[in-house]
């Protein structure tokens, strides 16, 4: 067989791959029209919640007072005061542990026997309580700066494991290929091994940050906690709307981190899509 007889990416479609990517936009298309019909239902079912809402209803909403969202007026800077505290303790950690595990991983690839002791020290740092560490941090510093030494120690193992397993997975024919191009050991990490890895650490940074999310709400043992102290509070306060308010906050906060990362990517990797569609 010639190669001239073998169909190397040209026009020619492929029929079952047509068929995929058509059954694939109509179920996209079939679920965006169910989710916007349902937000339509709840908007429409909301605006005619709030526009009855008033102090003389408030008992009658067992679960959730919606009162306290739309009616009460230091609500929304609440709100936004807690969740601009738990984004702080989510980010900043995730940032720190990202610096300190990558000088890390830099040790223990460089230095291979480095890699099992390093492994070892993140990983009992990993199992120690958040309770008890929050606890013994805040005796030696501020109730701040403990609650981020600690979060950032959970992300270590995380962010250490999935950056060597990004390294160590980059082919050797894309290493060998930057080794006969003349390239140094640090042009060769900067211009194929970390491209190559970044899906898989980009996969170890969402989930430490949602690790983080949810630790977050411990901290609120040592006066912080973010969403996590309505939570708390709640539960003080047999007040269910704060739990409700509280959870359903950080899980959409949670949420809302890890589609930006997916969508960063989504941007930074676009030879993943190319392979997907090919």
């Amino acid at each position: 067989m010639s190669l001239d007889s073998v169909n190397l990416g040209g026009d020619a479609p492929v029929p079952g791959l047509i068929v995929t990517r058509a059954r694939r936009r109509r179920r996209l298309i079939i679920e965006l029209g169910v989710g916007l019909a349902v937000l339509i239902v709840f908007a429409v079912w909301a605006r005619a919640r709030i526009d009855g809402l008033s102090a003389d209803t408030e008992a009658t909403n067992p679960v959730i007072r919606w009162e306290y969202l739309f009616v009460r007026e230091r609500t929304p800077g609440e709100l936004w005061a807690r969740t601009k505290e738990h984004l702080e303790l989510t980010l900043v950690p995730v940032a720190i542990g990202l610096v300190i595990s990558s000088l890390l991983a830099a040790l223990a690839l460089r230095f291979r026997w480095m890699l099992t002791p390093i492994s070892a020290i993140t990983g009992f740092m990993y199992t120690v309580p958040s309770l008890a560490l929050f606890g013994v941090l805040v005796t030696f510093t501020s109730n701040w700066t403990a609650a981020v030494i600690a979060l950032t120690s959970y992300t270590l193992l995380i962010l250490l494991r999935n950056i060597v397993a990004g390294i160590d997975g980059v082919p050797q024919a894309s290493i060998d290929a930057a080794d006969g191009m003349g390239m140094t050991r640090f042009q060769r990490l900067a211009r194929v091994e970390l491209p190559l890895a970044l899906p898989v650490i980009l996969t170890g940074i969402r989930v430490a940050t949602v690790t983080t999310i949810g630790l977050v709400a411990i901290s609120k043992v040592i006066q912080l906690g973010g969403l996590g102290a309505l939570i708390f509070d709640g539960y003080n306060s047999a007040n269910s709307t704060l739990i409700v308010v509280g959870s359903a906050l950080s899980i959409l906060l949670a949420v809302a981190l890890d589609l930006v990362l997916r969508v960063i990517e989504w941007a930074l990797t676009p030879w993943s899509r190319r392979a997907v569609a090919s």
